[in-house]
């Protein structure tokens, strides 16, 4: 069957309840959604003045797509089937903007030409692209509203390079629906994006969406053929770092028979902690543990379809 398909016209800002659907599916649908990249499209050329940018237009996220039978305290299953991204990526670096925004005095847009699976940086630096989705996220608890620029537990603005096609992951259902949305693709991206961008794409992204009903995940989590990762954001990146971990031992606690203890000793012996991103209002880090470090067949049954 044809994946059914929501165009970029069809966008969000900002992750909130009440939205009206731009598509609804059901369970165990596939769906594209077209992507514009973070800038909305108005960075075009080197000579594109980021000081002219509409900046309420920044991070659109297309959708939201309803997902028939979802219901708050169930968990979306979300599969990145594929990632296809349009020629050219742009980055910019800009006065207070990043790690390194009070030291650059002078706006700079640069485009990067994308071209059998590689990406221009310069003529002399030519690079693989590692093509992944920088937000995705639902409808957040609570009435308040979250900008698509904004991680949270609600999923968002996370920017974990993980997120690439052959990942699956899981958010939690916290509105009739769910409300999912995505954007901001990058053809490359290291931890940190320090810069407060990477090469910025617009594109497709290929979903499957799915739902678990009755299991206790510790959430947002990631899983791809290698690891099993969760994923926390919090306003200092130490912060965010001790959130994931917790979140880690009680995924090996409460699904695995793991004492704290034990628990404990094998994530500081053979778990990674690792960096998302430090430029987002709030920071997000991730922890990491190899698949065959778990009961895989007890993985399937918690995280299996409904």
């Amino acid at each position: 069957m044809t994946p059914e398909r929501v165009s970029s016209s069809s966008c969000i800002f900002a992750f909130k309840q009440g939205l009206e659907p731009a598509l609804r599916v059901q369970p165990g649908s596939d769906l594209i959604l077209e992507t514009r990249d973070c800038f909305s499209g108005q960075l075009k050329s080197s000579g594109d003045e980021i000081p002219d940018m509409d900046w309420s237009r920044i991070n659109p996220a297309t959708g939201p797509v309803y997902l028939e039978g979802a219901c708050p305290g169930d968990i979306l299953k979300i599969e990145i089937k594929d990632i296809r991204l349009k020629s050219p990526a742009v980055m910019i670096a800009a006065p207070g903007e990043g790690v390194l925004g009070d030291r650059i005095e002078k706006p700079v847009t640069k485009i990067l030409p994308l071209s059998d699976s590689r990406i221009e940086f310069s003529p002399d630096r030519v690079y693989q692209q590692e093509p992944m989705v920088g937000v995705i996220g639902v409808a957040p608890a609570g009435e308040e509203e979250i900008p698509t620029g904004h991680p949270g537990l609600h999923g968002g603005n996370m920017d974990c390079k993980l997120l690439q096609a052959g990942s699956t992951l899981y958010l939690p259902v916290n509105t009739p629906g769910a409300l999912l949305a995505a954007g901001d693709m990058h053809a490359l991206m290291g931890d940190g994006e320090i810069v407060v961008c990477a090469a910025e794409a617009g594109g497709e992204l290929e979903l499957s969406l799915d739902l678990v009903k009755g299991s206790n995940l510790p959430l947002p989590l990631l899983e791809n053929s290698r690891v099993i990762s969760t994923i926390a954001s919090a306003e200092t990146l130490d912060e965010a770092v001790n959130r994931a971990v917790y979140k880690m031992t009680d995924l090996l606690i409460d699904h695995f028979d793991f004492t704290l203890s034990e628990a404990g000793m094998l994530l500081s012996l053979i778990g990674q902690a690792e960096i998302c991103q430090v430029v987002d209002p709030l920071k997000t880090a991730r922890f990491t543990l190899a698949r065959e470090e778990i009961n895989l067949k007890k993985w399937q049954e918690i995280t299996k379809p409904s």
